[in-house]
Formats: structure tokens, C-alpha cells, sequence
């Protein structure tokens, strides 16, 4: 979003702090969650209200895994990089249960469930559940189901998470911001990051954020402020809608289609459908905030196939994600008008930030503060300004 002179203010005043996070998505809000509890100034920045992007956009999938599967993971990613990153998304779920997910009225302990209705695709989730297994993992190969899905649809079979669980992001986001020890400032557009001998600053629409270092968890958006990530991060649009669905029954959290298509049922019996982005993939690209008639159009009949006509759609909705080369998310510091080491950028999440976003911002507070290395480390993608990481 571009921001006019006329906007431009200082009533505000400078604000100082040892770190200024940019982003109220579950990134940015689990990162200065991690900077507070190692008893860093942390003041949080967020263009619209917390939650207002991606992260208050999506279907609220808390689920294990990265890749469509862990059979195309093991062979994008290596066998060992792929059991990692699986481990890390568990990890992400154990500490987001140990922050006290479960007691939110939205939380549903539900198994995801990779659906194959296509025989190539019935071949690659068989393959990833033997991988799965071997690696330590609990999964199961299942052919037949009592839910809607099931009945309606009859796939030839699927991959089933059984630890999985879903809930509303927004929720989730507003546990983890009630556990906030920073000072968060909402509705404030930033506009420019700028570094000399004092440290950061980090322009909004009415203040001056003067930090000693700067977190940048916009995911999407990053790159309009930090032009060294062009070419790492690009922005997608999602589409989803939400209905009403009598006689509707949906025992797990469903993808389809190699994950192009996703689908659950909430604990008021309303359900959510989201994808055919892959459909329309030349023109869901960038940021603007619209559905399109085409997408919609094309996830009713999804929904139909696999649900059954006489939904009631109440909401339709767009979301712009941060789409990484690899498809796994990125930390790292970032190069540009400040001292080496001082901004630092966590996102890429490619449509899976509730799965990997909480631990994947501890990774990122560890690797600025302490040097620690990180499995996402920005490094892999062999560009320089990454070098640091």
C-alpha cells in the first residue's frame, strides 16, 4: 500500500527500543513474544489491526508438514532435511499446545488428511506414509471414512496426520498477543527502514521507530521494504469462503488435490473452503485484496463435488501469502542502509505460517541474538546478502 505526503506526520514522536518488530501476523507476534521473554524493548508495528493479513486469512490448519507430501519433500529437500522440517512443524504445534491452545473455545483437536483422487497421487501419499513411518513418525494409510467426504466423494484414499488440530487463527492470535510484554502500535503504515551509527530507524505514517535492530515479519509485503529480498519472496493471493452446511459432516481437516484445494469443518458446523489458486496461478499473483469470480466460481464446484449442493455461503475472502523458491520459510539478516546484522527478515511461510510461524520466529530470535543456526536460515538460497546467516 503506498502512503502520501499528506499522511506523513510526526505526531508520534520517536519512539526508542532495542528491537522494532514490523508485522502483527503470527510472525511478528510470536517473534517479540520470544524478544519479551528474553527481556528485550520490543515495540511491535502493524500497518492495520493484528491479525488483518494473511494470518487472519486462512483456514486455521495447525497441521504437520510443509510440502504437498513427505514423499515430494524427502525428494525436493533430501530424506534428513524433510524429517527436520516435519519435526519442526510438530515442534511449532507442542509449544503452541503449551501456550494454552487447547482451552481456546475455537481449538478442535482433529486430524488432517491428504486425500488422493487420482491414482498418481494415491501412489505418492502411499509412499510418503512408508517414509513417514520409517523416519519415526505416526501416519496411516486409510481407503475409507464415515464423513461427508467419504460418502459423497469417495476418493481412493489418504494420507491421515492423526496429531493434527485446527482452530481460529484469529483466536490464536489474540491468546499469544494477551501474553505480549512489548508496546504495540496498530494502524501505522511503515514506510521506510534507514540505519547510520545510532542504530535502525523505521519510518511509520506518524513516528520515528529508533531500534537497535528490526525484525521484519511481513511476509507478502516484505520485499516493498526490503529490496534484497526481490526474487526470494513473492507475494500469491488465496481465496477463500465460508458456509453454512446442513447435513454436513467433516471428521478432519481435508486437503486435496496435492494441497491446491483445502477444506474443514469449525465447531459450529460451519465450513471453510479454500484454493483453486493453482487454476488461475498467472493472475493470483500480488496483493490486492479481491476475490474474482473465476476463483469463487471454481471453488463452489469443488465444493460441491466433495460436499454436496445446499451450502449456504456466508463470506468470501482474499489473502496474500509470501511464497519462498523452495517453498520452506526464510530468516535471516537482510542487507541494505544499516549496519550489517541489524534487519533481519522471517517469512516465506508459502501458505503454512500457522504450522511453522511460533517456532520459526523462536529460530529467528535465536539466530539475531545469539548466533544460532537455523534449519530456515536464509543462507541455502546462495545469495549474498543473505551470507550472515
Amino acid at each position: 500500500m503506498t502512503v502520501s505526503h499528506w499522511r506523513l506526520g510526526t505526531s508520534g514522536g520517536e519512539i526508542g527500543t532495542s528491537v522494532c518488530v514490523i508485522g502483527g501476523g503470527i510472525a511478528g507476534v510470536s517473534a517479540a513474544l520470544w524478544l519479551g521473554r528474553r527481556g528485550v524493548d520490543v515495540v511491535l508495528v502493524e500497518r492495520g489491526a493484528i491479525g488483518s493479513g494473511a494470518s487472519g486469512r486462512n483456514a486455521g490448519f495447525l497441521m504437520r508438514g510443509a510440502a504437498d507430501n513427505y514423499g515430494a519433500a524427502a525428494r525436493t529437500f533430501g530424506r534428513e532435511m524433510a524429517r527436520r522440517v516435519w519435526s519442526m512443524t510438530e515442534q511449532n504445534l507442542a509449544l503452541l499446545r503449551a501456550e494454552g491452545v487447547e482451552a481456546l473455545g475455537s481449538y478442535r483437536r482433529v486430524p488432517s488428511c491428504l486425500i488422493a483422487f487420482e491414482v498418481e497421487e494415491a501412489g505418492e501419499l502411499r509412499e510418503s506414509v512408508e517414509l513417514l513411518e520409517a523416519d519415526g513418525f505416526e501416519a496411516a494409510w486409510v481407503e475409507r471414512g464415515e464423513d461427508t467426504l467419504w460418502t459423497r466423494a469417495a476418493p481412493i484414499g489418504a494420507l491421515l496426520n492423526p496429531g493434527d488440530a485446527a482452530c481460529n487463527p484469529l483466536e490464536l492470535l489474540g491468546m499469544l498477543r494477551a501474553k505480549l510484554n512489548a508496546c504495540v502500535i496498530e494502524q501505522q503504515e511503515v514506510v521506510e527502514i534507514r540505519g547510520d551509527a545510532d542504530g535502525v530507524f523505521v519510518r511509520t505514517t506518524d513516528a520515528m521507530v529508533r531500534a537497535s535492530r528490526v525484525m521484519v515479519c511481513t511476509n507478502a509485503y516484505a520485499p516493498s521494504l526490503l529490496a534484497g529480498l526481490d526474487g526470494l519472496v513473492a507475494a500469491r493471493r488465496g481465496q477463500m469462503f465460508a458456509a453454512r452446511a446442513p447435513g454436513v459432516r467433516l471428521d478432519c481437516s481435508y486437503y486435496a488435490n496435492h494441497g491446491s484445494e483445502y477444506f474443514r469443518q469449525a465447531n459450529d458446523g460451519m465450513v471453510v473452503v479454500g484454493g483453486c489458486r493453482t487454476k488461475f496461478a498467472d493472475v493470483e499473483v500480488g496483493c490486492e485484496d479481491v476475490t474474482t469470480p473465476g476463483v469463487q466460481g471454481a471453488l463452489e464446484q469443488f465444493a460441491s463435488r466433495v460436499l454436496g449442493e445446499g451450502l449456504e455461503i456466508t463470506a468470501r475472502w482474499a489473502g496474500t501469502m509470501g511464497f519462498s523458491p523452495d517453498g520452506l520459510a526464510l530468516v535471516g539478516p537482510v542487507e541494505g542502509a544499516w549496519a550489517p546484522g541489524s534487519v533481519w527478515f522471517c517469512g516465506g511461510f508459502t501458505g503454512h505460517g500457522m504450522s511453522t510461524a511460533f517456532v520459526a520466529a523462536r529460530e529467528a530470535v535465536g539466530a539475531m541474538l545469539d548466533g544460532t543456526p537455523t534449519l530456515l536460515s536464509m543462507s541455502r538460497m546462495g545469495r549474498e546478502h543473505a551470507a550472515h546467516g
